[in-house]
């Protein structure tokens, strides 16, 4: 895939990155001194391929330049409101989209904090912590240890979404009249060059109606399913036979592997989640499919993803990130069961500690 090296490259550096950020992340001051050096010194060269802080450029991300930037409404950690679309029109806007446990957003965060040293007066910075997967206390554990100083906040969906986004970090530079004017992964010289000419451009009297990136509705307990099939970006999910009971696990082939030494609970829910539904699957009357959420997955990190789950769980990728909504899942795993008439009779959330209960009695009820 072109937006990240391959997955197994990741998973065979994730523990020995994992201790190496470790330490780097013991102390704020060491990240606070890093920045100020880069503060100080010439834009950083291109990471290399195998560098813990390289993720390769999605040239998706060329359709989101020229777009009207969306209108949204954020709280900032330290409860500060912030609407992005009061900003356009007054001075460039600066979005880093990045999540705790990306070990390229952790590498970048010294230069990150050091670019808004150099710009902040000029851009406005907001650094958008994606929100999947996380929760507001360790992302403000995060902050606090990386010395980050700009405004923070927690993604609820809609820009991700908006933005399509499919890896982190990502850094999207819009324009004084709020036009997407950059987005990419990369610190190296293509985003300092943007940010330059951001800074150079002329003041403008107005701006453009900013996006209305809407948020899907999810669904309530009772509600009926609507058509997987109708979803086709996100398909296909193999057709439901008739009269048969559905269950749904959220995951990511990624899950039980890579945040094995960075968010170990996690890991182990995933890899508990993921038995649980190969039991049941194997002992219930119940058609089980595994949801694969599109964050750094690609259709290649399918196959295997399949064979680990075994012959009686159907998998799909949510490649726009439709059903991950729908239901309301912002965390993995979870998973979600639904009747024989199609409708959503409970979620199951990461935390349950009845899970296969749970399961047994939707399975065995009338």
């Amino acid at each position: 895939m072109a937006h990240r090296p391959g997955l197994s490259t990741l998973l065979a550096m994730g523990v020995l990155l994992h201790r190496l950020f470790s330490g780097l992340f013991a102390t704020s001051t060491v990240f606070l001194a890093v920045s100020q050096a880069l503060a100080s010194g010439p834009s950083p060269a291109q990471p290399a391929s195998d560098s813990p802080a390289f993720v390769a450029e999605d040239p998706a991300l060329a359709a989101l330049i020229g777009r009207a930037a969306p209108g949204l409404r954020f709280t900032t950690l330290d409860g500060h409101p912030i609407d992005l679309g009061a900003l356009y029109g007054h001075k460039p806007v600066y979005l880093k989209l990045w999540a705790t446990y990306c070990i390229p957003c952790r590498t970048q965060m010294p230069g990150y904090e050091a670019l808004y040293r150099k710009y902040g007066e000029r851009i406005a910075f907001v650094a958008v912590d994606i929100g999947f997967g996380e929760k507001q206390e360790k992302v403000a554990s995060f902050v606090t240890r990386a010395g980050l100083t700009m405004p923070v906040v927690i993604d609820d969906g809609r820009l991700s979404n908006w933005l399509q986004i499919k890896a982190t970090p990502l850094h999207v530079l819009i324009d004084r009249e709020g036009r997407v004017a950059y987005a990419g992964h990369q610190d190296g010289p293509a985003l300092h060059a943007a940010l330059d000419r951001l800074t150079q451009s002329a003041p403008t009297t107005g701006h453009i109606a900013p996006s209305d990136p809407k948020q899907q509705t999810a669904l309530k307990i009772g509600e009926s399913i609507p058509s997987f099939a109708e979803t086709t970006a996100s398909g296909p999910l193999p057709p439901v036979r008739a009269h048969l009971k559905q269950a749904v696990l959220f995951t990511a082939p990624w899950c039980e592997s890579y945040l094995k030494d960075l968010e170990p609970h996690t890991a182990r829910n995933c890899a508990a989640f993921r038995a649980i539904a190969q039991r049941s699957a194997s002992t219930y009357a119940m058609q089980w499919t595994a949801m694969a959420s599109r964050l750094w997955t690609e259709d290649s990190d399918l196959p295997p993803f399949q064979k680990l789950l075994g012959p009686d769980i159907g998998l799909a990728l949510d490649k726009n990130a439709s059903i991950f909504s729908r239901f309301g899942v912002r965390q993995i795993p979870a998973i979600a069961l639904i009747d024989s008439s199609g409708h959503l009779r409970e979620m199951i959330g990461a935390d349950d500690t009845h899970v296969e209960e749970k399961i047994t009695a939707f399975a065995k009820a009338p």
